[in-house]
This record gives structure tokens, sequence and C-alpha cells, in this order.
């Protein structure tokens, strides 16, 4: 049995890294599209942010790409020296522009890359916040709840005290459903969630209405079948 739940566990960790990967470049490349087409009205301190943002964005882009290929950026050098890269142009955007959670996302982003997953939950905190928060689309914020979702899935590593990083990330990724609420994906994350919650008919249903959506979504086939065995 023991065996049975490492295999489980090893495989929705896995399945888990993959999509959160391809998000995390996607949520980079958006948000920078964002900045970039900004960037021409805003003042001479915004614009500079603005610059730093999509520097950074590229840096992280870069280092993704070198990352895959190794499975993560501490297996690569140059993958991690392009994400503490960054990082620091994240510190720089948000220097000048406080205000704007765009940065901060790109921040956590960068610090994920870099296995930094507590100091990019608080990044992704700050996005999140009642004062930054409203600089966001509601596309945006959608992508961002995602994130931070993942961010606390990945902090889970079991016990009772950890069951509230759990319930954050449902309330996550519930949250970005109603702004989105015909992403498979995110349908699937938020059933890996519930499964590790113990919330199996709940997990059953997101599967369900995320293959309804995705029919090749292998994730969530593979879910439906740990709980249909």
């Amino acid at each position: 049995m023991m065996v049975m739940v490492t295999m489980v566990d090893g495989f929705w960790m896995q399945a888990l890294a993959v999509m959160t990967g391809l998000f995390a470049i996607w949520i980079a490349q958006s948000l920078s599209k964002r900045i970039f087409g900004a960037s021409r009205s805003r003042g001479r301190k915004k614009s500079l942010a603005s610059r730093h943002f999509i520097k950074g964005a590229q840096l992280l882009a870069r280092s993704r790409s070198l990352s895959i290929s190794a499975r993560n950026a501490s297996n690569n050098p140059e993958a991690r020296s392009l994400a503490k890269e960054a990082n620091r142009e994240a510190d720089l955007a948000i220097s000048m522009d406080p205000l704007d959670a765009a940065s901060y996302v790109l921040k956590a982003l960068a610090l994920d890359q870099q296995g930094l997953g507590h100091e990019a939950l608080r990044s992704m905190d700050i996005a999140l916040s009642p004062e930054i928060a409203p600089s966001l689309s509601p596309s945006e914020l959608a992508d961002a709840l995602i994130k931070r979702g993942d961010l606390l899935l990945a902090t889970f590593k079991g016990g009772g005290g950890r069951k509230k990083l759990l319930a954050a990330a449902i309330s996550d990724f519930e949250r970005s459903l109603q702004i989105s609420p015909d992403n498979p994906k995110v349908l699937c994350m938020l059933g890996m969630a519930q499964e590790k919650s113990r919330m199996f008919a709940n997990a059953e249903s997101s599967y369900e209405r995320a293959l309804g959506l995705d029919p090749e979504l292998d994730d969530a086939r593979a879910g439906l079948l740990r709980l249909r065995p």
C-alpha cells in the first residue's frame, strides 16, 4: 500500500509540474505583451519599469527553455543564472512602479524557477493583495490565482498543519474558474487539490468537467482512473 501511495504521489507531482511549467511560460509572455502595449502611454518612471519587466520576462523565457531539457533550472547553471537575472529585473521594475502586480508575478515566476517556492509564494501574495491586484485585468487575475494555487500545492507535504495550504489552493482555483469557467487544465488542477484533500466526489466531478472540455487531457483521465480503480 505504501508503495502504491508513493507511486500515485509521484505521478501527481510530475503531472502538476508539466502543466504549471507550461503555464509559467504563457503567463510571463502574456503579461509582457500587456506591459509593452501600455508602456507608450505611461510616464517615464513607469516606462522604465516596463522595460525592466519585458527584459525580465525574456530572461525567464530563456531560462524556462533551457531547463525543460534538464527537467529543472537547478540542473542547468545557465538556466538558473538567467532566472536570477530575471528576478533582478523584476525587482528593478517593482522599485519604479510598486503598484503594478505584473512585476510581482514575474518575480514569483523567477523565484519558482530557482526552486525558491516559499519566496515565490510571498511575492504572489503581494501581487494578489487588495492594494496591488486591481492593476490586473480579469484574465490576468485568473492566471495569477492559478499560479498561487500551484505554489500552494507545491508547498504541501502532507500533515495536519499543511491542510490549510490545500484549502487555500482549492479556493484560488475556484476563484480563477469564476472568472474563466471553461479552463480544463485549471479544472484538472482543482481535481488534483481536491483529491489530495480526500474530497473524492468533488475531485471526480472536476476531472469529469475537465474531460468534457478537453477529452485529450490525460492527467484528468488518469485522475478518474485513480478514483475508479
